[in-house]
């Protein structure tokens, strides 16, 4: 059977459910609202779906309407005017098929268990004090004589025998490098590839990046009107069918074993690093974004790897300030402009996004755009295995919601210097400075005429 393409929304009194079944056959179609639960089938069509809250189950109370191929299922709100919350979380509301298979290994990954610890909301991460380890006490990332890589390091072993997989990922031999080592190879590749003369030849064109500065990223213009237009709620991301297929086909999808919620030692990882990826994630798009203007670009997917060392180096972040520090010293090495006030621009728009009211919703765009790059772009797929639809699912069904505002917020107040920044950012300044008043004073000399 086909779970079939679905859309929900709401207005004060009613959820409205679409369902898109061209090939539904109606005459042996049925649709049951019972417990909480949306039942419906139209053949080759089968949908079991939680509904966001609750409603009147009663027949009188449920609508439906035909129109092409779409069934519009219209459900009365058991309290008229209250707000359903993560309506663009797909995956979370489906309800799969009980899985019977045993097996906690699946193709060098390890697959969640039943018993997995869940997240309560209130629990607080310490997004300022990493984890310090050598490389001779990194055991919570080594696996079966492997070092561990990819979402919630649960995966090992995937290049040893297929090295051609590890073409896009700078990090040589990803098997065999522990964490601190994959650090110190990206901070050399990142002096490596610096420009002194790209940097100041941005920062001595201000029009250069003047478009890139002033573009305006899509949960920003939301928040703009949301608060006259729609005063119950945020507006929504803009998904598209194609974002929402996605969404249905991964609710199928088994996440890895995750890291406990709080460390039973010093030395083990807890979740930060699977919230501090995300955010790594969020940083490139933005800065992405905004550099090419929300226009599409074929190079996207090139430049988010390169921007964001969770996928080009398969790096571990355990601290907010090491992360920032690592986004700005990439984003003034790789892409096309690199300007220091972008990077704080992109830094103030995440934290927006973070902190906004739909912050899963949009947060789930973000992903799910990554991946439709990283699809196109050739060899990069790697990286869809290895992060991407392992972080769209556990957004919708693991991620805390308070934690994400809580990373908002200190990414906001997180200060960041040019100092903190191991590039010769402030020597370069200063000689730019130098350049620009030589330039002024030659052109002032050259408007100067001898008196006859």
């Amino acid at each position: 059977m086909l779970a079939p393409l679905f859309h929900l929304s709401q207005s004060d009194v009613h959820l409205l459910i679409k369902l898109h079944i061209p090939l539904g056959d109606l005459g042996n179609s049925e649709l049951l609202v019972e417990d909480g639960i949306l039942y419906f089938t139209a053949p080759p069509y089968y949908l079991r779906l939680e509904l966001p809250g609750d409603v009147l189950e009663t027949d009188d109370h449920i609508q439906f309407k035909l129109e092409n191929s779409d069934l519009f299922v219209t459900l009365t709100k058991a309290e008229p005017g209250q707000i359903f919350k993560d309506l663009d979380l797909l995956s979370k509301f489906i309800i799969k098929p009980t899985k019977t298979d045993p097996s906690a290994m699946k193709g060098g990954i390890k697959m969640l268990d039943a018993s997995v610890e869940k997240e309560p909301e209130e629990h607080k991460y310490e997004w300022f004090n990493g984890l310090k380890t050598s490389e001779d006490e990194e055991s919570s990332f080594i696996q079966l004589g492997s070092y561990s890589y990819g979402f919630a390091n649960s995966k090992q072993g995937l290049f040893t025998s297929k090295e051609e997989l590890s073409l896009p990922i700078d990090l040589p031999d990803p098997d065999h490098c522990p964490p601190n080592r994959r650090r110190s190879l990206q901070l050399n590749s990142v002096r490596d590839h610096f420009s002194p003369e790209h940097y100041i030849a941005d920062f001595c064109e201000p029009e250069a990046s003047a478009a890139a500065l002033s573009a305006v990223v899509p949960w920003m213009c939301q928040q703009k009107r949301e608060t006259d237009e729609h005063p119950e709620g945020a507006l929504r991301p803009p998904l598209t069918d194609e974002h929402r297929h996605r969404l249905i086909v991964l609710a199928d999808h088994r996440l890895p074993l995750l890291p406990p919620v709080n460390s039973s030692s010093a030395d083990e990882l807890d979740r930060t690093y699977l919230y501090l990826g995300l955010l790594d994630l969020l940083l490139a798009f933005t800065h992405d974004f905004c550099a090419r203007e929300g226009d599409e670009n074929t190079e996207s997917a090139w430049v988010i790897v390169k921007l964001a060392s969770t996928l080009s180096w398969l790096e571990v972040f355990t601290d907010l300030p090491t992360l920032v520090q690592t986004f700005y010293a990439r984003a003034l090495s790789f892409p096309l402009i690199r300007n220091w006030r972008l990077c704080r621009k992109t830094q103030s728009c995440v934290a927006h996004l973070l902190q906004s009211l739909e912050v899963k919703s949009w947060c789930l765009y973000v992903l799910l755009e990554i991946r439709h790059m990283l699809v196109e772009y050739p060899g990069y797929y790697i990286f869809v295995d290895l992060f991407l639809d392992d972080y769209i699912v556990w957004l919708q069904t693991a991620a805390s919601l308070t934690a994400l505002r809580d990373l908002g917020e200190h990414l906001a107040s997180y200060k960041m210097k040019k100092e903190y920044v191991d590039l010769p950012l402030c020597e370069l300044e200063k000689l730019s400075a130098h350049i620009l008043e030589s330039e002024r004073l030659a052109s002032d000399l050259s408007a100067v005429t001898l008196a006859p």
